[in-house]
């Protein structure tokens, strides 16, 4: 019975507090125009190294792609699985955007399609542009932030 009753109180345990970094503030604002052929997170990656961006943001806020490689998880296990896809044609990007941590971007991206609907995950090398890319980069004042894997290999932001 005591088993059954700790099992059931279990299911109920609040989930752990977020973790919230700051206060932080834009320090400096860049408006990127990425061109036909570009690559997409290689491109974003030598400019966080060229203007020194230790911590801020990444937005993508429009433009399309004709190849790009992203991986998602398959599983709600402890430890994720990730598959990786690669996809050709002509593709919308829908939102991207993502952390700076440590001078290391994390991107996320959505594609669209109109004979696939909507689809995405992180963004890997290798992603191509279209016609145009037009990205955001946020430089921010403030604590500090670095990504470290936990015990299931996720990383996660933390105070550096």
């Amino acid at each position: 019975m005591w088993t059954s009753l700790f099992a059931s109180l279990l299911l109920f345990a609040a989930p752990p507090a977020p973790k919230v970094f700051g206060p932080s503030q834009p320090q400096e604002i860049y408006r990127v125009l990425l061109g036909r052929d570009a690559l997409l997170l290689e491109s974003i990656t030598d400019i966080i190294k060229q203007k020194g961006i230790t911590d801020g943001q990444v937005l993508i806020t429009a433009g399309s792609v004709q190849d790009c490689t992203y991986h998602y998880v398959t599983s709600a296990a402890a430890k994720p699985k990730d598959e990786y896809k690669s996809v050709k044609g002509a593709f919308e990007i829908l939102s991207s955007g993502g952390i700076i941590a440590n001078g290391e971007p994390h991107i996320h991206i959505t594609l669209s399609a109109p004979d696939k609907g909507a689809f995405g995950g992180h963004l890997e090398k290798g992603c191509r542009i279209l016609y145009l890319g037009e990205v955001t980069l946020i430089r921010y004042t403030g604590p500090s932030l670095t990504r470290r894997p936990n015990e299931n290999g996720v990383s996660l932001l933390e105070a550096k």
